[in-house]
């Protein structure tokens, strides 16, 4: 019996199963950082002991290494990452991040209840624990057309998987300000769970005590210390995001003290392939809290055990074995780390009470076939689908992009029309051509509109597209010219979705992405290796922004402030103006 065994290994009658031997071990209750063994359990995935003289059947040296609890991130979209759920666990693992509780949001906007399910799983055979909260706004505002719809019904479905933490993040603030009844009904389907939040800029004051008072939990959409101060003190705990585009950690890493910590929590949110192979995960980001003026052991209280605590993980329930600290009957979930603390540099990883190793996936047990193959359902474009007209020299609001941030500003500009009418892009100013086309095969919407940002020049020309389009993953396009964007519209057709660069009329960098238009179901290296290419040939076209291609894939994204394009037309969002849901503000919709 495993129990029994566990206290005769931790009075030490019998061997533990694995010893770490003289390591330090950080004291997240204490702060303090002391020296001992730790004795593991393998049956139960458990520490047993933690002390001197444990003898076990394996052993690791711990001298020099110092253990702390294994990283748990508190948000993020796998589907970011663009490789699937199985290669993520198998690219994360190894740096630390033991536990991460996903949102499967980008598939379930393109696949619905089947991409649930597939995310549910994957969740059954990977090592590492990858938790699942339900898609909460399929489709995210009935302002974008997306491939699937969620109901509330839907969701309860699947509520009581031992897997399933609960309500993804809320983000559908119009809804509950108007008391939706839809909107209310999932809210209220959930009352006796978790309920994540979506809190970005402007929203406050009663908007925040509404959200709170639904019993949301939490947030990870803020970028001020203001904003988060508030947050707390309604008692709405904070997560530190720290993403490919979204990097918040340098600006909130004051908050990260003895007193706030065990309210706050890490997440990535959206954190490309590149990023997770060359900086690293969850240590990534503990490591940037750090650098800018986090305490040193808050930051990893708040990585681990107040990560934990938000979502029920630091208590044994009938689900889950409690997490989030180095002590007798937690999970032995480790990371051991070499040098100075601040660094967060990863010597090696302990999935419960195993060693994590490129060896151990091979142990999952089976596998999980992957879905959502053919999704990109459109028909040929030609130019004319991008064309925009007006009568003569018109005044719009232009899209401007916000250098490592989600949320756009917009500028009135005068652009000119030509002679047939058709409003131009106007290059000396940066302002390029954007279009957002429905590719579920629903209605062959074509939203057009004009940004600024990017860098496209007109002695270079060129044009980006991409069928990764949060959150109904429609196809975005953005081009110096209506001929190239055409050429990268028709060729995400040809490859079923993913990433392409047009330069000169012809296609000189391509990323494939067939699963569900959105993820690859080749290896993380090959994912790699495709990024470093497609990045190369990104770079012929002088852009002037570092991720054009992530910056690109959020401009559909119109919960987020505050001008954005959707396959509807122009969507303001703006709660500091006290719009409480995008608005549209130009229907452009053109079918195919």
């Amino acid at each position: 019996m495993s129990l029994t065994r566990s206290v005769r290994q931790a009075l030490g009658s019998v061997m533990a199963d694995l010893v770490i031997k003289n390591v330090g071990i950080l004291n997240l209750v204490t702060g303090a950082t002391y020296t001992a063994d730790i004795a593991m359990n393998r049956e139960s995935g458990t520490i047993v002991g933690v002390g001197e003289g444990y003898v076990g059947e394996s052993t690791i040296d711990g001298k020099h290494l110092t253990a702390v609890p294994g990283f748990i991130d508190t948000h993020v979209h796998v589907e970011s990452s663009k490789i699937t759920p199985l290669e993520f666990d198998r690219a994360v693992l190894p740096s630390g991040t033991t536990t991460a509780i996903c949102d499967p949001h980008e598939m379930s906007n393109v696949l619905g209840m089947d991409a649930l399910r597939y995310f549910i799983a994957c969740s059954e055979v990977t090592k590492m624990d990858l938790l699942v909260n339900l898609s909460s706004c399929v489709p995210a505002t009935p302002l974008e057309t997306s491939g699937a719809r969620l109901t509330a019904k839907d969701l309860v479905s699947l509520r009581d998987h031992r897997n399933v933490v609960g309500l993804a993040e809320f983000m559908d603030i119009g809804g509950v300000m108007s008391q939706n009844p839809d909107t209310m009904e999932k809210l209220e389907a959930f009352q006796d769970g978790h309920i994540d939040g979506h809190m970005p800029t402007g929203v406050s004051g009663r908007m925040l005590n509404a959200l709170a008072a639904c019993g949301i939990a939490n947030c990870h959409e803020t970028a001020r210390v203001d904003h988060a101060e508030e947050k707390l003190r309604l008692g709405i705990q904070v997560f530190i995001r720290e993403g490919s585009v979204c990097k918040n950690a340098t600006e909130l890493a004051p908050l990260v003290t003895p007193m706030r910590s065990p309210f706050l929590g890490l997440c990535t949110d959206d954190r490309s392939c590149s990023d997770i192979t060359s900086e690293g995960h969850l240590d990534h980001v503990v490591r940037t809290v750090i650098a800018h003026g986090g305490d040193v052991a808050s930051t990893y209280r708040a990585a681990t055990w107040s990560g934990a605590q938000n979502f029920g993980l630091h208590k044994n329930t009938p689900k889950w074995r409690r997490r989030g600290l180095v002590a007798p009957g937690w999970k032995a979930d480790l990371v051991l780390l070499e040098g100075a603390l601040k660094h967060c540099k990863v010597h090696s990883v302990i999935k419960n009470a195993q060693l994590v190793t490129p060896e151990l996936f091979a142990t999952r047990g089976r596998d999980v076939p992957v879905i959502g193959h053919n999704s990109i359902k459109i028909k040929t474009i030609t130019e004319a689908d991008f064309a925009l007209k007006r009568p003569q020299a018109t005044t719009i609001p232009v899209i401007e992009l916000i250098k490592h941030s989600v949320e756009t500003s917009s500028t009135e500009y005068c652009l000119p029309v030509d002679a047939e009418g058709r409003l131009q892009r106007d290059l000396g100013r940066d302002i390029a051509k954007l279009a957002v086309l429905e590719r579920h095969g629903k209605n062959g919407n074509i939203g057009v509109w004009f940004v600024k940002g990017f860098g496209l020049r007109p002695d270079v020309g060129g044009a980006i597209a991409s069928s990764v389009g949060h959150d109904s993953h429609n196809i975005t396009v953005v081009g110096a010219s209506d001929a190239e964007m055409t050429v990268a519209v028709n060729r995400l057709r040809d490859i079923q979705g993913g990433f392409v660069v047009v330069k000169g009329g012809r296609v000189i960098g391509e990323l494939a992405l067939p699963v569900a238009g959105i993820m690859s179901d080749q290896s993380l290296h090959d994912v790699r290796q495709g990024e470093l290419q497609l990045m190369a040939a990104v770079r012929q076209l002088g852009l002037s922004v570092d991720e054009p291609f992530m910056h690109l894939m959020f401009l559909p994204l119109c919960v987020i402030p505050k001008l954005k394009l959707t396959d509807f037309g122009p969507v303001r969002f703006d709660p500091q103006n006290g719009d409480m849901a995008p608005v549209l503000i130009d229907d452009q919709r053109k079918s195919k």
